[in-house]
């Protein structure tokens, strides 16, 4: 198991760590390459950054703040009524060591679809692992 990720409070897998007990991730059929994954998260040098996928979600619905040492964030998909289709929600909480993590300097941004949430190390401070991009 990955302790590079965490999502609702818990740990999150890799696509290659994924638990064989567990139901298969779901895939996208229509994706030719790249990470299979609805979401990953990775340990820089300097910060911890999360690629979160929230397809057709709009920059305006983006919406994120910090809690102590919890990030929240939510972004929503519009609804497109004459297609009789109501647009996705995304939403959810990551949590990180406040020891480790400066949480006043979080960042979210939305980029075609791809919500990438970067949180800077507190330099000098314990040292979490880092993964090679």
């Amino acid at each position: 198991m990955s302790k590079a990720g965490s999502y609702g409070g818990g740990l999150g897998y890799s696509h290659e760590d994924w638990p064989k007990h567990f139901q298969p991730i779901p895939r996208n059929q229509f994706q030719k390459s790249g990470n299979q994954s609805l979401y990953e998260v990775k340990e820089t040098k300097t910060a911890r950054v999360a690629r979160i996928d929230t397809p057709g979600s709009t920059v305006s619905s983006l919406v994120y703040w910090i809690d102590g040492k919890n990030l929240h964030f939510f972004a929503d998909e519009p609804d497109m009524p004459e297609y009789c289709y109501e647009g996705r929600k995304y939403g959810g909480t990551m949590v990180f060591d406040p020891v480790a993590y400066e949480m006043k300097k979080a960042r979210a941004k939305l980029v075609n679809g791809v919500l990438w949430i970067t949180v800077p190390k507190i330099t000098g401070g314990v040292n979490a692992k880092t993964v090679r991009c």
